[in-house]
């Protein structure tokens, strides 16, 4: 027999991962589903180790990309932490803390809302705009990354199967 991994769910797959034709038939559809699971994994991983290796050169957290990505990219006047919270879907004090820790960095100015003082209005600075397009398409450079050697008809395949594990898992959140 080939040299396949060795399921066992309580010490994951043996051995380094390697891709297993999830087409074989005696593959029970659990194993399938655990492999695919895994695959998934090691594909979030593989995108996390290079964007953190890509965003540590230009001294940003994931969360800090995101949240510039978003104030640059909105051109909004009036974008606060509450929006920002709202975008990012986290907690109201973990925003403050990201908006400070980026406040310091310069890539962002905090000021009180003329509206309401309570409310921090985020607006970016120049040093953050030249970081915005520092970093450019970076979600095109990692799609091309990913996606080399795949033909047009199974990306739109994959699109629509990431739009439902992705629905799916918003669904679950849900619950």
């Amino acid at each position: 027999m080939e040299n396949l991994p060795i399921i066992d769910r309580d010490a994951g797959i043996k051995g380094r991962f390697e891709p297993y034709d999830t087409r074989r038939q005696e593959l029970t559809m659990e194993d399938r589903d655990y492999l695919i699971g895994r695959a998934i994994l090691e594909l979030t991983h593989a995108i996390r180790k290079k964007n953190n290796a890509c965003l540590k050169a230009v001294g940003l957290t994931g969360v800090q990309t995101k949240s510039l990505l978003y104030l640059v990219d909105s051109k909004r006047k009036d974008l606060t932490i509450n929006g920002l919270k709202e975008y990012l879907g986290i907690s109201h004090q973990a925003t403050q803390g990201i908006a400070k820790r980026m406040a310091d960095k310069g890539v962002i100015t905090l000021e009180k809302s003329p509206r309401d003082g309570r409310e921090k209005i985020i607006a970016p600075t120049e040093k953050g705009i030249r970081l915005r397009q520092q970093l450019g398409g970076s979600a095109v450079g990692i799609g091309e990354y990913i996606l080399a050697g795949i033909s047009e008809e199974e990306k739109k395949i994959f699109y629509e199967i990431l739009l439902k594990a992705l629905s799916n898992v918003e669904q679950r959140d849900r619950l």
